[in-house]
């Protein structure tokens, strides 16, 4: 019997052991960014599409091919800057001749999950000034923070000559990133870092709206314009309507209309849920996720660039009726629009998309 009892424990030992050693499980990506393979469409492009609604569109047209994980693009006289998250800025002319041009910083950028090198914005004198803001990640895997950076470029490479912001909280995920030009500020998304508390919190600037005097005027906690983001990606401003697209922790990805001193509910609400307070979104996607990044608008739409969704999209400003434009291209991260025309990269070599040889691109669609 003792002996029986001695072999038993044995056992029990050795089985405590092995669990005790075994490896935790790796943990996984948010769902906006879904690890799951799109399947890219080598088809050529369909004919020009009638889409529901007053827009129309023309052929979709590729003007330069082979990105490498583009995030922002921005427009100069000549033609196109793309940031790489990589650490470089595509440059690109008319003619879609792609010059890619490493960037100097002071800080080396941290490619990490969605970190990297990811918004531009141009000064209102680039053309003579040649400068511009960049947003990117820097640090350790295991102290991942944030930047806004003042770059002059003299056409062989783009040089950090100024720090506007720094030790934005960062994560793997959930960073923000989008950086938009209005006037003598300059506005900047930042994500919550994986800590969804941050965004409730008025002593950190993560999962904030800011707006950033370009003269450095103030504290960085006097720049927060709105609070209660997860992981805004878009943002755009026509008149005095400012709009900003962010992700949803399991689809509920969001459209807001933003306005000084509000708080948007993240973590406390999402989607349509209600709190005194807390503002619900003009537009919000259902349960099944788009991860919507990029956003413009004109006087009749928003016009929203989506991941995981692998559409563009148009969002009737009154209605807000969905009309889809693209649907063909995979991932799309960003978009502009000038006179028109509007101009989009896809993201498919991120890791998460399917790419074809020539991805990633950045495609013309003409709007009328």
């Amino acid at each position: 019997m003792r002996r029986w009892m001695f072999i038993l424990s044995l056992v029990l030992v050795a089985g405590c052991a092995s669990e005790s050693t075994e490896a935790p499980e790796p943990e996984q990506a948010p769902v906006e960014e879904s690890t799951e393979e799109v399947p890219s469409d080598p088809a050529p492009d369909p004919e020009p599409a009638e889409p529901e609604g007053d827009v129309s569109i023309g052929a979709t047209e590729s003007i330069v091919e082979q990105l490498a994980a583009p995030w922002s693009i921005a427009q100069t006289d000549d033609g196109w800057l793309i940031s790489e998250r990589g650490g470089t800025i595509a440059v690109i002319d008319a003619d879609g001749n792609l010059d890619r041009q490493p960037v100097i910083l002071e800080e080396d950028v941290l490619e990490i999950g969605e970190g990297g090198l990811l918004g531009l914005a141009l000064t209102g004198d680039f053309a003579t000034s040649r400068q511009l803001y960049a947003y990117h990640t820097y640090g350790t895997p295991g102290n991942v923070q944030n930047r806004v950076v003042e770059l002059t470029w003299d056409g062989e490479r783009f040089e950090e000559t100024a720090v506007v912001l720094d030790e934005i909280p960062g994560a793997q995920f959930h960073n923000g990133g989008r950086l938009l030009i209005d006037g003598d500020m300059l506005w900047v998304t930042t994500g919550d870092a994986l800590v969804p508390e941050l965004a409730q919190d008025d002593s950190s600037i993560a999962g904030k709206i800011l707006r950033v005097p370009l003269s450095g005027d103030g504290e960085p906690v006097d720049w927060i314009y709105s609070s209660g983001h997860r992981n805004p990606q878009g943002l755009t401003k026509i008149e005095d309507t400012l709009y900003a697209s962010e992700h949803g922790a399991s689809g509920h990805d969001e459209v807001n209309i933003l306005e000084e001193g509000n708080n948007y509910g993240w973590p406390l609400i999402e989607a349509n849920q209600e709190q005194d307070g807390l503002e619900t979104p003009w537009f919000e996607v259902g349960e099944t996720s788009w991860a919507p990044s990029g956003i413009v608008a004109d006087d009749r739409y928003v016009y929203m660039a989506t991941l995981r969704g692998n559409r563009l999209v148009a969002i009737d400003r009154e209605s807000r009726e969905v009309i889809p434009l693209v649907e063909d291209k995979g991932r799309i991260r960003d978009l502009l629009l000038e006179d028109g025309e509007l101009y989009f990269i896809t993201n498919n070599t991120d890791g998460r998309g399917n790419p074809s040889d020539e991805d990633d691109q950045l495609y013309h669609l003409t709007i009328e």
